[in-house]
């Protein structure tokens, strides 16, 4: 979760509580999207249907995501279109500058949907410039402009992503990629779901082999489908 493998069970155990908290309380209907929240990782198959949906939910800012992500790319070149992966931003509120980056892949999006993940792999590149203790100095203000800076890098022209922060669609997009996790039962990342079902005990740990244990059988298996959500 970014700081270690005991401060990350405090921090589930916290975000387990407020989950819990929420339940507990009154529902109400958040804002439904125009599309299913998260980025498509590889193609769509062509006839738009997949064997396996794999989901991963991932904080930006979050070391452990930084560290499994190599597994999740290696996972989506051995299987192609075969497996349909999909992110999920989920910015967790006690990284402080979580919500920044998550806005900026919306952002990002927003601007050349292809820049998504080179973006978002170069915030993990620089993720430790961002993190609380780096920050504690920092204006929020500041931090953005970095961001800005970091997509610039990547040819999106400042002023474009400058104002892609200020538009209001960003900003609902990284609150529904939020409560979404949270409606799906997600309280720490990375998490992940294959067909819409959690994967108890996975972690950044797992290998690319120990994943093929769960994709092969399902892969191989005719005539099995899910959906495949709308990019």
């Amino acid at each position: 979760m970014g700081m270690g493998k005991s401060a990350c069970s405090v921090e589930r155990v916290i975000a387990l509580g407020v989950l819990l908290t929420l339940v507990s309380g009154c529902w109400a209907q958040f804002t439904i999207p125009e599309r299913y929240d998260g980025f498509v990782y590889n193609a769509k198959p062509e006839k738009g249907r997949g064997p396996v949906m794999w989901e991963v939910f991932v904080d930006p800012l979050c070391i452990d995501c930084k560290m499994g992500w190599p597994v999740v790319k290696q996972v989506a070149e051995r299987y192609g279109s075969s497996v349909v992966v999909i992110v999920h931003p989920f910015p967790a509120p006690f990284h402080h500058n979580a919500y920044f980056a998550a806005r900026a892949l919306h952002v990002a999006q927003m601007a050349n949907s292809s820049l998504v993940y080179p973006l978002m792999e170069l915030i993990f590149a620089n993720q430790e410039s961002f993190l609380n203790p780096s920050t504690n100095h920092e204006t929020p203000a500041h931090v953005v402009s970095r961001m800005i800076s970091l997509a610039s890098d990547l040819g999106i022209p400042s002023n474009t992503f400058e104002a892609g922060f200020n538009d209001s669609v960003t900003d609902q997009a990284t609150r529904i990629s939020f409560k979404y996790g949270c409606s799906r039962g997600v309280v720490g990342t990375p998490t992940y779901l294959v067909n819409g079902v959690n994967v108890v005990g996975a972690d950044e740990s797992w290998s690319a082999d120990e994943w093929a244990k769960i994709f092969d059988p399902m892969v191989k298996a005719t005539g099995f489908g899910m959906i495949y959500p709308s990019s």
